[in-house]
């Protein structure tokens, strides 16, 4: 955010340094600015810009992190348009800690900006005026410098000559691989780099981004004091070629190396082409070869180093508005793909996924593994997942909460609890956001997360409501047949009340789908309310599966086959009967679940997902007829008393039966009348598997609380995060209430 008292400009400073005139370009701030050397303060479209007096010598700064050069071709129009030819060079330095590809980006996207034929100033004022007003756009670049020397070569024939882009990387004394994704070499065979290190300069040609270990040609340059080089095995790995190379490396100077590993032939030698002062190579036997895909650099425990790598920029492919259409386009589908990685992810948690399993369902190319592995390795650096296992991945409970008291543990087996630390309430969520929210809810936490690198894992979140102990478990959703998900299911429950043998209670907590009134507004469920297995009728189950439909022969009608849940233990539904009449009583008064909502919503705020309630707009009301045609319609409106508590966007709590069936869920008239018939008032995915599995283990005392996210069962991801916490703040309430 700018600050308003000390805010920025951008700084142009001219001078020259040796035989090269400079330019430099430089955000800072206001009370950093030396007022006795500005020439010129910018108005109009240029305020924030400033134009200092010339200096004789300006100073030298820290060495770039991009570079661009190129020969520059123009006219001098007072010497009878005679040609002049220099050598430009444009540095650039960054702010802040954007990753190495996000900086290589930035520069490239502003030297294309500057460059773009389209606009192109005439004269070097026209330049630097939109070098200036371009860097205020680019808010990561820090500095800018331009160093223009006049070239003696002969003008250009045919084609321009290259321009040629630097990266340049730096690496500390601790021997710590840094990835380098801004180079890309899978689809290279040779490469040309410049080093300064006083000793242990290596390099990791990898087959999987961010593994050196495995499937690794390991060069190292200038080892032991800088008197040996060698091609190992894998980082650290078996020595395969080594030669005598005293003081190979400068601390003061940038000194040129090549490698090669075409044909499964590493080379390395000095100098900047292929063939010249060769002092490696390995030919790499059938059972050690492998394609390389990503390129990774370090420094010994002797010495820091810089890096430099070069690539040809390409006018033709990177200048113009349909390269930038590409560019974004293609960025936007990574994003896409980042995200559905993670959702993977998240529906199987507590259980790991394989790479090549998460790649084939995100549907990434082997052709686009680096990319995918680049995307993996941001989000474990932002302990959104982790490796667990050599090539399995598993989404981390990371405590994005704002709490700090969360603790989530890795472990073989579940510590046990004895006496009053055993739970005496179990909550079982499907859903990773359901999860989350539900754990918004519980104090003094912490996780276990019991992980088997194949078959199925588990998750506990033990803490506490109010007086009462409770675990928190999540089902995760196992690839595969439907059959395989029902086994899982009734697996993790009885695991749960197997592990935790003083649970009484159980609450299956997350989202499902409303069924609407078109008329009347009491009965009619919108989305972001919440739906609780409560019937006026003790007769009545709390949770209905349709299994079969079928018309009646010569009545417009049908009848339904279904299966029934109910509790023998009615201690949750005289709860939840208290609760309602206590807040039915007064319809001014706070509602116990609305700080509720709000306390879960500020913990959840640093977490991926977004919890904030949609927009109304997004809750649209849609009516089948009965030939078929489908209208959108109003929300029915309160009257009477209801209209005087209403409140737009206020959940309201609804009571009733919660159904589940594939046959209905989306037929609009099917769901309907089996509703009417039912006392149905929201669907969701089917825990029919969930329910035998608590009869089974004779569990007498549940409760099934839905947040409302579509008017189908439940399926729809935008209401999703918000529903859930709607959901457990009711939950909360409820559990504080007993």
């Amino acid at each position: 955010m700018q600050n308003t008292d000390d805010p920025e400009e951008v700084v142009l400073t001219a001078g020259k340094r040796g035989e090269k005139a400079t330019i430099h370009l430089e955000r800072k701030r206001t009370s950093e600015i030396d007022k006795n050397k500005v020439h010129h303060v910018a108005g109009g479209p240029y305020k924030g810009i400033l134009i200092n007096k010339a200096e004789d010598n300006l100073e030298v700064v820290e060495p770039p992190e991009g570079r661009l050069e190129f020969l520059a071709y123009l006219v001098n129009q007072d010497k009878n348009n005679e040609p002049i030819q220099d050598y430009w060079t444009l540095k650039f330095w960054f702010r802040g800690k954007a990753d190495g590809l996000t900086k290589k980006r930035a520069f490239t996207e502003y030297f294309q900006d500057l460059m773009n034929p389209t606009n192109f100033p005439k004269n070097y004022v026209g330049f630097m005026k939109k070098a200036l007003v371009l860097l205020k756009s680019y808010t990561l670049i820090k500095r800018v410098v331009l160093e223009v020397e006049q070239s003696l070569l002969g003008s250009p024939e045919d084609s321009l000559p290259p321009i040629k882009s630097f990266v340049s990387v730096f690496t500390n004394d601790t021997f710590t691989y840094r990835n380098v994704p801004e180079i890309p070499v899978n689809n290279k065979t040779f490469l040309t780099f410049m080093v300064m290190a006083s000793a242990d300069a290596h390099i990791a040609l990898s087959a999987v981004y961010g593994d050196v270990d495995r499937k690794t040609y390991e060069i190292v340059i200038g080892a032991e004091g800088n008197t040996k080089s060698m091609i190992r095995d894998g980082s650290m790995g078996k020595i395969q070629s080594e030669a005598l190379t005293i003081n190979v490396l400068s601390k003061s100077e940038l000194h040129y190396f090549w490698i090669s590993w075409g044909k499964h032939h590493v080379e390395v030698g000095r100098g900047a082409q292929y063939g010249h002062g060769r002092f490696l190579d390995w030919n790499v036997p059938p059972n050690r070869q492998f394609h390389v895909n990503a390129l990774a650099v370090a420094t010994g425990y002797a010495s820091f180093g810089q890096w430099e790598f070069a690539e040809l920029f390409d006018p033709d492919k990177d200048f113009g508005k349909d390269a930038r259409k590409a560019r974004v386009k293609l960025s936007l589908l990574w994003i896409a793909r980042k995200q559905r990685m993670l959702q993977y992810l998240e529906e199987a948690y507590p259980n790991t996924i394989e790479i090549k399993v998460l790649l084939q369902q995100s549907k990434i190319k082997p052709a686009d593994m680096i990319t995918a592995m680049v995307m993996l390795k941001d989000l474990e650096k932002k302990n959104l997942i982790r490796e667990v296992d050599e090539g399995r991945w598993l989404r981390i409970q990371s405590g994005g909460f704002t709490q700090t008291d969360h603790e989530v543990k890795l472990v073989k087996d579940v510590p046990q609890l004895t006496g009053r630390e055993q739970p005496t309430i179990a909550i079982i969520t499907s859903l990773y956001c359901e999860k989350l929210a539900v754990d918004a809810m519980i104090e003094d936490k912490v996780t276990f997360v019991k992980y088997k690198t194949e078959g199925e894992s588990q998750v506990y979140t033990v803490g506490q409501i109010g007086r009462f102990k409770v675990v928190c478990t999540k089902l995760s959703k196992t690839p595969g047949s439907a059959q395989i998900g029902v086994i899982s299911a009734e697996n993790t429950v009885t695991r749960l009340l197997g592990t935790f043998s003083k649970v009484e209670h159980v609450l299956l907590v997350g989202v499902g789908g409303g069924v609407p009134h078109y008329t009347d507004y009491s009965k009619h469920v919108r989305l972001g309310d919440v739906v609780v297995s409560l019937t006026n009728n003790k007769n009545e189950p709390l949770y209905i599966q349709c299994q079969k439909v079928e018309k009646l022969g010569s009545a417009n009608g049908y009848t339904y086959n279904t299966s029934c849940w109910d509790c023998a233990d009615r201690t949750l539904q005289n709860v939840v009967s208290s609760l309602r009449q206590i807040t039915d009583s007064s319809i001014h008064a706070m509602k116990p679940w609305e700080p509720n909502i709000e306390q879960g919503l500020e913990i959840l705020c640093s977490e991926e997902s977004y919890f904030h309630r949609p927009s109304l707009k997004s809750d649209k009301l849609y009516y089948t007829k009965p030939d078929g045609t489908t209208v959108q319609v109003d929300h029915p409106l309160p009257t009477g008393r209801a209209a005087l508590s209403h409140q737009d966007g206020q959940p309201k709590i609804h009571y009733g039966v919660i159904g589940t069936g594939k046959l209905i869920a989306r037929t609009d008239n099917l769901k309907r009348d089996f509703a009417q018939m039912n006392d149905v008032k929201a669907f969701d995915v089917d825990f029919s598997s969930v329910l035998d599995s608590l009869e089974g283990n004779r569990n007498e005392s549940f409760l099934i609380i839905r947040g409302i996210v579509d008017y189908q069962d439940g399926v729809k991801k935008e209401w999703q995060p918000y529903a859930s916490v709607v959901a457990a703040a009711y939950m909360k309430s409820l559990i504080m209430a007993m």
